[in-house]
């Protein structure tokens, strides 16, 4: 799977997390996370909580607007992304 593929996965599923936390809204803010240069993730926030993929630990956490962890969920197939030697 493509990493374009892989995102869109990953926002669909933070669609519905969002949605089963009361969210009447399909409009979130999207942010791409960096850690030392590399890109790591995205942050979603909407009016439900916020979510975070990270990417090396294929999963996305979901948060509830008081900050408590609602669940985590992986995506549907690992990233493999090269290493940061090969980059």
């Amino acid at each position: 799977m493509q990493h374009s593929q892989l995102t869109e996965s990953v926002r669909q599923l933070v669609g519905q997390a969002f949605a089963e936390l009361g969210s009447q809204s399909t409009d979130w803010r999207e942010t791409i996370l960096i850690r030392d240069g590399s890109y790591c993730g995205r942050r979603f926030e909407g009016d439900a909580g916020a979510a975070i993929w990270f990417v090396e630990e294929d999963q996305i956490k979901i948060y509830r607007q008081d900050g408590a962890v609602a669940r985590v969920i992986s995506p549907v197939e690992p990233l493999s992304l090269p290493s940061r030697a090969a980059a």
